[in-house]
């Protein structure tokens, strides 16, 4: 029964997640639009480096707030964090 409710609460925050993440992809791809020109002189091995870069970094920030609010799906708590980065994200 715990095993199920676990699961089962992860999926109801797993949109939630998606969309965290898809905002941060978003911001990471607007920002190197907008610096484009600034990196125009850049080889394609550069490049790379800076879109692992920006990923990497992407990928930490999001990391936590990622696994508390799986940790808290289902409880009061995870509702409170649902909230705050639905509002905090516009998600």
């Amino acid at each position: 029964v715990d095993r199920f409710l676990a699961v089962s609460s992860a999926r109801e925050v797993a949109p939630l997640i998606a969309g965290l993440h898809e905002r941060g992809e978003a911001v990471r791809t607007g920002e190197l639009d907008r610096f484009r020109n600034r990196l125009a002189g850049l080889d394609e091995r550069q490049l790379e480096a800076v879109e692992a870069l920006t990923k990497g970094i992407v990928a930490k920030l999001l990391h936590d707030p990622t696994v508390g609010l799986k940790d808290a799906a289902g409880t009061a708590k995870g509702e409170r964090l649902a909230e705050s980065l639905r509002d905090l994200f516009d998600l």
